[in-house]
């Protein structure tokens, strides 16, 4: 296996997956608080949605383009990748412009 030729997956899942887990892991703790009144307006929260959303969306096209490059064009996971990296983007400007200066929780 030629690591620079080569696209790694297992180190992209297994990273992406603890990404996801943590990203849960902060939204069941914001539920149990009260910060959940007020989470429209956290830079967190909109960091977090982009990067989850990023991070659910793109393993799939990853093990795709990995194993499946005969059987795929490559244009769908260009595609996915270029509008989920736009989504993620997305987030982050709302959060950076919507979110409150005073608290960054």
């Amino acid at each position: 296996m030629n690591y620079f030729t080569e696209i790694q997956i297992l180190p992209h899942v297994i990273a992406s997956s603890c990404l996801i887990v943590a990203i849960v892991f902060y939204y069941i703790e914001v539920l149990k608080s009260e910060r959940v009144l007020k989470i429209e307006k956290s830079l967190l929260f909109w960091i977090s949605i982009g990067v989850l959303v990023y991070s659910i969306g793109l393993i799939p096209f990853r093990i795709l383009r990995n194993y499946y490059t005969n059987l795929v064009d490559d244009m769908v996971p260009l595609l996915a990748t270029f509008i989920l990296t736009i989504f993620m983007n997305t987030c982050f400007i709302i959060g950076f412009t919507w979110s409150d200066k005073k608290q960054l929780y």
